[in-house]
């Protein structure tokens, strides 16, 4: 949790660099960095159905980091790390799509953070297109996060967590890659005193945080491990605070905590019969 929370405040504070450019290369030397590691530890293959999972799981990861890397942009962190993490209330509609059994709480808890998040994202409605786009595709992180994390449930119940993580990476990063393409950002679009914050976001938050979830999720559920990172919005709103005077908007003043509440109650009784 702790790890994850540098990310928005690496985004922010190197802001010459390119949203896109910065999780591109996240992805791909925390790639490079546990392909390293495995082939010298012969940490073993992904099976071949696994193989065309992750290629699933990791473009979910992409399109998860390239959205939330410009919603970081684009709105504060505040408001980014609070909907980037609302992948717990998306994989509870995605086992509520699947048949799952569903508690009359757990749709208690599912009412709650959508109302939170409209609180939220309402407020900005007539506070100029760029909020409402850097929460909109913030929240959108959230959910492609739920979906990666899905596939990573399945995926880890056969393979070892650096093996899964070092394709699972690269094809994240080839994702973000495509995706800059598109919208017209060059990858290369750095100078070389912003390399050490390449290999950093690779390392602290990718590694020693997303990669330590992966290695949770063979032994607990895709809501439990989506929920970890909750404490993100926490950490990075105090830390935004202090380093960039960034206030913390009213609307995520009143909305949090109703996000954070209803996740807790999806956490505490999805799984109740």
């Amino acid at each position: 949790m702790v790890s994850v929370s540098s990310t928005s405040l690496v985004i922010r504070y190197v802001a010459v660099v390119p949203a896109l450019t910065l999780a591109f290369w996240r992805m791909l030397s925390a790639s490079g960095m546990l392909w390293g590691y495995s082939l010298a530890s012969s940490g073993g293959s992904l099976s071949s159905i696994n193989k065309k999972l992750t290629v699933f799981a990791g473009v979910f990861l992409g399109f998860h980091f390239a959205f939330f890397f410009l919603g970081v942009r684009h709105t504060s962190i505040a408001n980014a790390t609070l909907l980037g993490n609302t992948g717990p209330f998306f994989t509870a509609i995605f086992a509520l799509c699947a048949g799952q059994h569903i508690s009359k709480k757990t749709y208690l808890g599912l009412g709650l953070a959508l109302l939170g998040v409209l609180i939220v994202q309402g407020s900005s409605l007539n506070m100029g297109g760029e909020k409402i786009w850097g929460n909109s595709i913030s929240l959108l992180s959230g959910f492609f996060a739920g979906l990666s994390y899905v596939f990573s449930a399945k995926i880890r119940e056969e393979t070892r967590t650096a093996v899964y993580g070092r394709s699972l990476f690269f094809v994240a990063a080839a994702t973000i890659g495509i995706v800059a393409v598109f919208m017209g950002d060059s990858l290369v679009e750095f100078q070389k005193e912003h390399i050490v914050w390449l290999i950093f976001l690779g390392l602290v938050p990718s590694i020693l945080g997303h990669n330590m979830l992966n290695y949770a999720i063979k032994y607990l559920t895709p809501t439990t491990v989506a929920s970890v990172p909750l404490g993100e919005p926490i950490i990075a709103t105090m830390l935004g605070y202090l380093i960039f005077s960034e206030r913390v908007p009213l609307e995520t003043i009143l909305g949090g905590p109703v996000i954070l509440c209803g996740i807790y109650i999806i956490l505490k009784n999805y799984n109740e019969d």
